[in-house]
């Protein structure tokens, strides 16, 4: 993965649907929170999501799993405010990713289902987020109904753009300015 140092750095692939789709997201999750390598900690791999529900691997997993899509089991993402960024501290990661995922919500209409851990394995922190396959509308008639999630280029040009956004105004948060 080559991390960019002008702003958020966003990579996305989808999981498709399948026999096998329980087991995808098992390893998957496994995967956020395993083989974390030397300057990273065991709690800088723990699992977060929207709203602080998720504690452990078997409840990312009973999320993921009651949010599978016709279509789609997952989004893998993974998102890396650059250099350019300044977001180290873990709290502005989480921050940062919460707020850009619920921006990626509000413009598909939809209560976005995911879980996400922060990566310090290379030079540039980074967090990896599975993103749901189908998720709740939040507007349009069927209020409640749940849909796919489909993210086309518009959707990874926004993430990217409201990253850059959404760090600047952690930014200010922090200060002067700059994130710690």
């Amino acid at each position: 993965m080559t991390m960019t140092t002008t702003g958020m750095y966003v990579e996305g692939r989808y999981v498709p649907a399948g026999p096998w789709a329980a087991r995808k997201i098992e390893r998957q999750v496994k995967h956020l929170v395993a083989d974390y390598r030397a300057g990273e900690t065991h709690e800088e791999r723990t699992l977060f999501d929207a709203y602080g529900t998720v504690t452990d691997q078997a409840a990312a997993r009973a999320l993921l799993t009651a949010s599978i899509g016709p279509k789609v089991v997952f989004h893998r993402l993974i998102l890396a405010p650059g250099r350019r960024c300044g977001l180290r501290r873990l709290i502005d990661l989480h921050t940062c990713t919460r707020l850009v995922l619920m921006d990626l919500g509000d413009s598909l209409g939809q209560r976005l289902v995911w879980v996400a851990a922060v990566h310090r394995n290379t030079d540039e922190p980074h967090v990896h987020v599975l993103l749901a396959g189908a998720a709740p509308r939040t507007r349009w008639p069927g209020n409640g109904t749940t849909t796919s999630v489909e993210l086309r280029t518009s959707q990874y040009a926004l993430l990217r753009e409201r990253g850059d956004v959404r760090a600047a105004e952690i930014r200010a948060l922090n200060g002067d300015g700059t994130a710690a």
